[in-house]
């Protein structure tokens, strides 16, 4: 094998480097970026636009993996879960606006934020378990012995106040579809930038609490204590309705009572009675209620002066439907008594007039039986036209039996 030459080597040896130059480093990004202010508009900012922010870069797969370019990946992506309508939360302000992906453990820093824009934040519970109940009673601060009544249900109506919040707890008037009246209950919890309402229906139809402050003025949810107002108005309403129906339908059974011709509803009068005694209960214990606690409700006006002839007008309304419930008991009642006395009048017009013609019936049944012992003896036996003679007795008899009873009107 030939050995390389001495000019071989040094055109070897003048060759020049083929391996690539690295470039330099780039700077880092994060210089660049502009430092976010730390203000409490820009923190408020960024919580409203946390739900709305799209993801950038694309979709990620069910491992975590994004994918190019926002392309779907070749799983298919499971269906979102909607919001549990337990538990639905609001921040309300100029307007009711739901929040959503929001947990109940997250509530406390969404109080802080809402505060410094004169907005509240409304918990919304609809037949909630009593885990969610005990969690909303950690997160708010609820008093224990408040949480106590919704857990064991079927309260009286109260208005209590505690340290931090004021608890009202109220029957609502529900209707079912045959037109009975169910008691629901609803509790709200009034606090300093927090609203917290649960609702139980008990079988019965539950007013849609969200929309009805949704369709109210603006006023109405500028503060805790207008919503609170608001919703406890609806529930007052809802007295003085079922009153008036229960008004409308005395006037009829009175008119049936009284009637010659109507016939016995024992469970009409049943009914009615039922719907009374429920509204009586329900709105009898809220009015008072609502009267020895002035005080505490006052308390809670304070930046929201223009609610107080609102809620002295809901007290005068509590407690006229509360007369007015009182007075229909006392109808009914009235009613009642006059019903039994008609019904006693009647059967013992029924029994004189079965008296009158048993004794009309009595006349010829006594002669038939005398003449009927075959009595060779007996007067017009022998003769042909006995039968004529004694037929005319029987029948003058009757008329003058019937002619005294109708005297006495007992026919």
């Amino acid at each position: 094998m030939p050995h390389p030459t001495e000019q071989d080597q040094e055109s070897r040896a003048v060759e020049p480097d083929t391996a690539p130059e690295v470039p330099e480093a780039a700077p880092e990004v994060l210089d660049s970026a502009p430092e976010v202010p730390d203000t409490e508009d820009a923190e408020g900012a960024a919580d409203e636009q946390t739900d709305e922010t799209p993801d950038a870069g694309g979709h990620r797969d069910e491992a975590g993996r994004q994918s190019d370019d926002g392309d779907e990946p070749d799983t298919e992506q499971p269906a979102r879960p909607e919001p549990a309508e337990a538990l639905r939360i609001f921040r309300v302000g100029d307007a009711i606006e739901p929040v959503h992906d929001l947990e109940l453990e997250d509530v406390p820093s969404k109080l802080r934020r809402v505060r410094r824009r004169d907005r509240f934040v409304w918990l919304h519970l609809v037949e909630p378990d009593e885990e969610t109940v005990r969690q909303a009673r950690d997160v708010l601060g609820i008093h224990p012995t408040a949480v106590a009544d919704v857990v064991s249900r079927r309260q009286q109506p109260k208005v209590q106040k505690f340290d931090e919040h004021l608890f009202v707890m109220l029957w609502n008037v529900l209707r079912t579809d045959d037109d009975a009246l169910l008691l629901g209950e609803t509790y709200l919890y009034i606090g300093e930038g927090w609203l917290l309402t649960v609702q139980r229906g008990n079988g019965g139809e539950l007013p849609d609490l969200p929309k009805l402050l949704a369709d109210a003025p603006s006023d109405a949810h500028s503060d805790t204590m207008p919503a609170a107002y608001t919703i406890m108005a609806q529930i007052v309403d809802g007295y003085a309705k079922a009153a008036a129906d229960i008004e409308t339908a005395l006037e009829e059974l009175e008119e049936q009572v009284f009637s010659e011709s109507g016939r016995e509803d024992h469970r009409r009068i049943y009914r009615i009675r039922k719907k009374i005694g429920r509204v009586d209960r329900a709105v009898s214990s809220i009015a008072a209620a609502l009267h020895e606690s002035t005080r505490h409700l006052e308390t809670l006006k304070v930046g929201s002066e223009q609610i107080v002839p609102y809620l002295h007008d809901l007290l005068d309304d509590a407690a006229g439907t509360a007369a007015l419930i009182n007075n229909q008991s006392k109808g009914l009642d009235a009613i009642l008594s006059s019903y039994e006395n008609n019904v006693a009048a009647r059967q013992n017009q029924d029994m004189r007039t079965i008296s009158a013609f048993a004794a009309l019936l009595a006349v010829p049944t006594l002669i038939a039986g005398l003449y009927g012992m075959n009595f060779e003896n007996i007067p017009l036996v022998q003769w042909q036209y006995g039968w004529v003679a004694i037929g005319l007795a029987i029948v003058t008899l009757d008329l003058i039996i019937y002619g005294l009873f109708k005297r006495r009107r007992w026919l």
